[in-house]
């Protein structure tokens, strides 16, 4: 029971004590005890629903505060899928200099440009002439 119906529950009491009938000022005050309990129901009632909305907020400020971490780098996400590296999307070259593997993705190749070993700076394809193609 919330404060305010404690003092509504009080005042019901007195006039009960004071046998106040419902005749004349009785029934007024009696109207104006039972339009305060229906007030204080209404008070606990919200009471009752800003307290779940602070708790939603909470959970809310929670969520925003994670998602703020991921923007910022800040989180320990090992199961990250989209970091992982897929052989199929890629074209494995072999430097000719040193012999590593190198992947590359196609639109690198048809681009155009020579492309350099990230090892030894040698030359992996070389830019083709359109009279060459």
């Amino acid at each position: 029971m919330g404060y305010m119906k404690e003092k509504v529950a009080y005042l019901r009491g007195l006039a009960e004590g004071m046998n106040i009938g419902d005749e004349g000022q009785g029934k007024l005050l009696n109207a104006i005890i039972a339009t305060m309990d229906e007030m204080a129901g209404a008070i606990d009632e919200n009471e009752a629903a800003m307290a779940e909305i602070d708790e939603c907020l909470d959970d809310i400020y929670d969520e925003l505060d994670d998602i703020d971490d991921y923007l910022e780098g800040d989180f320990d996400d090992d199961d990250d899928e989209d970091d992982e590296f897929d052989e199929d999307d890629y074209v494995e070259l072999e430097c000719p200099e040193c012999g590593e593997a190198i992947y590359f993705d196609e639109a690198m190749l048809e681009c155009g440009e020579e492309l350099l070993c990230p090892n030894c700076n040698a030359v992996l394809v070389p830019v083709m002439e359109e009279d060459e193609e």
